[in-house]
């Protein structure tokens, strides 16, 4: 598996939210974790040694596209460069992290949203910054049903 971390090198048109939380992996943006290699344990973001048993030995994983709906609310405060409102939630993933995300491409969210239905992430734009540069990060969509976990 071929893989690059995020620069300003490497990637220059894009600015990301945090952009050692990204890696191109054969030419696709991807969401990384990190992988104890003692205990099997994946952390987001990459971790310098495992929380949970506390070895140094950790490797920097894709994390899962998809995950299930855990939790969801709509946001009607937030930054103040992000447009409101806003549905946020927590996602599962396959490998046992629960990532905080915000929810697009759900209206009406409030009949569309179910708990524990499949969801799909996407690296895509999130707000833009102070200078006005478009920061992208990733959200989570509802699966369609081919693409269901």
């Amino acid at each position: 598996m071929q893989q690059k971390q995020m620069s300003d090198q490497t990637d220059q048109q894009r600015h990301y939210l945090e952009s050692n939380w990204f890696a191109v992996i054969e030419d696709e943006v991807r969401l990384m974790g990190s992988k104890c290699q003692h205990c099997g344990k994946v952390s987001f973001p990459v971790k310098p040694f495992c929380p949970s048993c506390y070895e140094e030995t950790q490797e920097n994983v894709p994390l899962s596209r998809t995950g299930t709906l855990h939790t969801f609310a709509l946001s009607v405060m937030g930054p103040k460069d992000m447009e409101k409102p806003y549905v946020i939630g927590f996602i599962d993933l396959p490998e046992g992290i629960k990532l905080y995300s915000v929810i697009t491409e759900c209206e009406p969210w409030d009949k569309r949203l179910k708990i524990g239905m499949p969801m799909r992430m996407l690296i895509a734009p999130i707000k833009k910054d102070g200078s006005g540069n478009t920061l992208i990060g990733y959200k989570f969509a509802p699966c369609e049903e081919e693409e269901a976990v």
